[in-house]
């Protein structure tokens, strides 16, 4: 297992994106960082993280072992990681659509997946995690939660980095079942809520997710709708 560490840098995905330019790396090698100056989530957003209080990390995937679609990634990575929190720290978490990880209504992770083509070919994958561990206070406007708040208890970073790894690693034998149990880890499935969908209010049923990973969603006039993040705003 080859974990780097880093006292800081600007994002962890994009220093394996330039570590695997420059040389091979095997799959699951990992760049981990006390400080990030500009963690990423989705579609840009900044991800806010007091230094060396939470996990903030990256790893390669190597799709050849693997041969997934892009959003089987999504799907292996988040419900290994959910899975892993309940059980090696009795944790219940669900997955809120595409890849945020929420406990107790309040987001305990985050996930960003870059992937990397040679031709049509997905050949890897970079997977950014920020886990927030032994962070105290955060943000109203951020909803957020770690695992220090729920638990009362400090964690070791590096003992919680290492046994995630080893999970994952494991689980690439089970990806199958990991995949098909997506849905059953799924935020507010079969529930109503209001949504924002292309600038309007909406209220609907979330009843599924695609195969290409849009959130399906049902209104309350009966209308079937999917949606990708930039269309939709949630309201939780």
């Amino acid at each position: 297992m080859n974990i780097v560490k880093l006292y800081a840098t600007t994002s962890t995905n994009d220093e394996l994106r330039s570590r695997f330019r420059e040389s091979e790396l095997t799959h699951l090698t990992t760049v981990v960082a006390y400080k990030q100056s500009a963690g990423k989530g989705q579609h840009g957003a900044k991800w806010h993280s007091e230094p060396g209080k939470n996990l903030t990390f990256s790893f390669l995937l190597d799709n050849s072992k693997v041969c997934l679609t892009p959003f089987q990634i999504n799907k292996w990575i988040t419900v290994s990681l959910v899975s892993w929190l309940k059980n090696h720290l009795g944790i219940k978490a669900e997955i809120k659509w595409p890849n945020d990880i929420l406990a107790v209504n309040h987001k305990l992770a985050g996930i960003l997946i870059e992937t990397v083509y040679s031709g049509s070919s997905l050949t890897h994958a970079i997977v950014g995690i920020g886990l927030n561990v032994n962070q105290d206070e955060f943000p109203d406007s951020l909803k957020a939660i770690s695992l220090k708040l729920i638990t009362g208890k400090q964690f070791n970073l590096d003992e919680l980095l290492f046994s995630f790894i080893q999970y994952l690693n494991v689980s690439n034998y089970e990806i199958k079942e990991f995949i098909n149990d997506y849905n059953s880890h799924l935020y507010k499935l079969g529930r109503t809520l209001n949504f924002e969908y292309l600038d309007k209010p909406i209220t609907a049923t979330i009843i599924g997710v695609t195969e290409n990973g849009l959130l399906e969603l049902m209104t309350t006039d009966s209308q079937y709708l999917t949606a990708d993040l930039k269309e939709l705003k949630w309201f939780y």
